[in-house]
């Protein structure tokens, strides 16, 4: 399987672990073991400053945007390297993922790697948390540029995916990117896509992606929303309800959403806002609190402060709804709750403390102007972030708020201001970790010992039932080699999620096929075509007892692939081709079939993916031509994260990898015309520790040259990655002939 890198983990589950038995001295997912910002833990220190070192147990240069997981006494984050995107070694710009010992910031290890195929800018990289996991000690990581990387404690990859490639992640320009979360065997992480099959047609849904977390086996995808309004970065929360565990979230779509955790099962939806929701939910008893900071659905104002019942089912927008504040813009930071108090940290710098049964406003704090880290709350105290350098101790009651400290942090490494702060603190083992844009501080007195209260288990699921209800083929999508085999198991499930049975004995005339010529069924085994020519894709449906389930594969042969198009029509694309239903549609040309690009809603840039993420060694060439006049597309192609691109507007042809910044400056002056076809031709070889991109265009009608018409080095090489098709859509543009062949 094309499931990336350097080994995989245990094939067998692990026993299971439960969201509610993290440790105290554990903080391993952003807003701690309860997923509320709250830690039990006592004895903390209120003061502490960096100018008398009190309280002050080390500081490091490195600092980010995301707040810090602890675990196993060590400290994660995932930010970016020190390099500046505009600086004479602006190739070397990109993302770390750093581990410090949790109690010298002594730093263990770091995995640096460049950023590319994105349209997110340098300041927004390292946008999510790392999550840990308890029961393994691997840490997880999901990158701006859609990786999600599961590591060893010791900084080995495990296994990692290119969601944009192997999945269609949508990328936005904000750097909104969520967090994932672990509940028992499996991580899930959300956003945008758009792939294939019956998850390419627009408009595309946030979408969650279960995987097993210690293989990385793909469990389930679950699209319960609707149409997107905005790229978010929302986190999850696990909570049983009602005797349900379920996994609730915002939306892209500007609502809540509740699936069933262990399924994916969608169970109730509460619309909200005009734009996508940023802030994290959390829950008490079986209410849930969550906030924004854009328009309401249903009235003028901005933001809401919003409690739901969440025992329902369906659209619930109009029927549990328990309280609403309207004209709080709390879409930044995520509310915590405590004691009967729901503290909401507003976009304006407002700390409002709400009574969390009733709704009413017991008391406001100006905490600065601009409120985007979320609170936490531990030992009496409440721990609240500004933007602007401000870092508060607060003693809140119902009645008010004490101020029992105040720090206020300038900016470092030459710039200029405050240092900007976004990431919410970690609180593990008598310690508090503070991460800044240019720094992490840990506080904490050394001479106390740790003493905390138990975390609140959660509540009781119903007891498993003998009824199956829901049935999942699982792995639910794999890319495989031609001729490869893959065996399925099939999970029952209970009304409430609880796992019935695994069946491994499945037997052939079960399993229908859809899209796989050549393939081969024995007993639960689906063996792909070892001699196709041409990658395929297709599904496996099973249906047992009136339920339907179904898995995706995609078959890739040896190279070269060779597509000329003859035979699509319609709206049909190359089978298993990711992000490409109607952004590309064949069209008749001089009695040749081409694709076909045409400007249209949404984003003008796209990448077409054909591959897996893994591929490494290869050459894609393609003829393309623009149309137009005074605006013209600019067309290219993909090879392992670089993109070769014709600009016919500019009169240019360049090489580019991280879109948000000229990373590579590669532009050479090229004229190219309209109505005239050209053969692009992308290589990328391997040159000790760099890369070197070689790129040909040549009028179709010509002889190709010897020479490569561009040569760019990068001494920050991509590993690998997909082939692909980029446009930027100006104007009508054409594909064809796509090759790709061994190196």
């Amino acid at each position: 399987m094309f499931l990336k890198t350097v080994r995989l983990t245990l094939a067998a589950l692990l026993p299971l672990m439960i969201c509610g038995s993290l440790q105290a001295e554990d903080w391993a997912y952003w807003r701690g073991p309860e997923m509320n910002g709250v830690s039990r833990e006592k004895g903390l220190v209120a003061k502490w400053s960096l100018e008398t070192g009190e309280n002050v147990l080390w500081t490091s240069e490195i600092g980010g945007r995301a707040a810090p997981v602890v675990l196993n006494g060590r400290v994660y984050l995932n930010c970016r390297n020190d390099v500046d995107v505009n600086g004479p070694d602006k190739d070397m710009s990109g993302q770390l993922v750093v581990c410090f010992d949790a109690e010298t910031g002594n730093v263990v290890w770091k995995d640096e790697f460049p950023v590319a195929k994105t349209d997110i800018p340098a300041p927004r990289v390292g946008w999510a948390s790392p999550v840990g996991d308890t029961e393994t000690g691997n840490v997880y990581v999901h990158t701006v540029d859609g990786f999600l990387i599961c590591y060893s404690k010791d900084g080995e990859r495990l296994w990692e995916y290119s969601l944009y490639e192997d999945f269609g992640k949508i990328s936005g320009y904000g750097g909104r990117t969520v967090t994932p979360i672990i509940d028992e065997n499996r991580i899930i992480v959300s956003y945008l896509q758009m792939n294939w099959g019956k998850t390419a047609s627009p408009p595309p849904k946030q979408a969650f992606y279960a995987f097993d977390k210690n293989d990385g086996k793909l469990l389930w995808v679950s699209s319960p929303g609707g149409a997107p309004l905005d790229t978010i970065y929302t986190n999850p929360v696990i909570a049983v309800i009602e005797g349900e565990r379920q996994l609730i979230s915002g939306n892209a779509d500007g609502g809540v959403t509740s699936i069933n955790a262990r399924t994916g099962k969608p169970l109730w939806n509460f619309r909200m806002s005009r734009r996508g929701l940023n802030a994290s939910p959390v829950v008490m008893g079986k209410n849930v609190y969550i906030s924004h900071g854009e328009d309401n659905i249903d009235t003028v104002s901005f933001g809401r402060v919003q409690c739901i019942d969440a025992t329902g089912r369906g659209d619930v927008t109009d029927t549990h709804g328990v309280w609403r504040i309207d004209g709080i813009k709390a879409g930044y930071a995520s509310p915590t709750i405590f004691d009967g108090i729901l503290y909401v940290v507003s976009d304006i710098g407002g700390l409002h403390a709400i009574d969390a049964e009733t709704g009413k406003q017991l008391w406001e704090e100006r905490i600065g102007t601009v409120g985007k880290g979320s609170p936490v709350y531990a030992d009496g105290k409440l721990y609240v972030m500004e933007v602007n350098g401000r870092i508060w101790t607060l003693k809140p009651s119902r009645e008010g708020c004490e101020v029992l400290n105040e720090v206020s942090l300038l900016a470092t490494k030459g710039q200029k201001g405050t240092d900007e702060i976004y990431a919410s603190p970690a609180i593990a083992n008598d310690r508090i970790y503070f991460v800044t844009r240019d720094r992490t501080i840990c506080v904490g007195d050394k001479t106390a010992d740790v003493q905390a209260d138990p975390i609140p288990e959660m509540e009781k699921e119903a007891d498993p039932g003998d009824a199956v209800a829901m049935v999942q083929l699982v792995p639910y999508e794999v890319s495989v080699s031609a001729g490869e085999s893959v065996s399925y198991e099939l999970l029952s499930y209970d009304a409430n999620g609880h796992l019935i049975s695994t069946e491994k004995d499945i037997k052939a005339e079960q399993l229908q096929l859809t899209g796989l010529d050549g393939a081969k069924v024995e007993g639960g085994t689906v063996t792909t075509n070892a001699d196709a020519k041409l990658p395929q894709a297709g599904t496996v449906k099973i249906e047992v007892n009136g339920l339907v389930s179904e898995a995706r594969i995609r078959s890739f042969p040896p190279l070269p692939w060779k597509y000329d198009f003859e035979g699509l029509s319609g709206k049909a694309v190359p089978e298993g081709w990711v992000n490409a239903f109607l952004k590309l549609q064949p069209v008749q040309m001089d009695g040749n079939t081409v694709m076909k690009s045409s400007p249209g809603p949404g984003k003008p840039s796209f990448d077409t993916w054909i591959g897996p993420a893994s591929m490494s060694g290869y050459t894609i060439q393609a003829d393309v031509m623009v149309q137009g006049r005074r605006r013209l597309s600019s067309v290219g192609l993909t090879n392992e994260r670089y993109s070769l691109i014709l600009k016919a507007n500019a009169l240019k042809l360049g090489v580019q990898t991280w879109q948000a910044h000229l990373r590579l400056d590669s532009d050479m002056r090229f004229k190219s015309d309209p109505d005239v076809w050209y053969t692009m031709k992308l290589s990328v070889q391997k040159d000790g520790d760099k890369n070197r991109v070689l790129g040909k265009v040549w009028p179709r009608e010509e002889a190709e040259p010897e020479d490569w018409t561009i040569e760019v080095t990068d001494p920050n090489p991509n590993p690998s990655g997909s082939p692909g098709l980029f446009v930027y859509r100006l104007s009508d543009c054409y594909f064809d002939n796509v090759i790709i062949s061994e190196e």
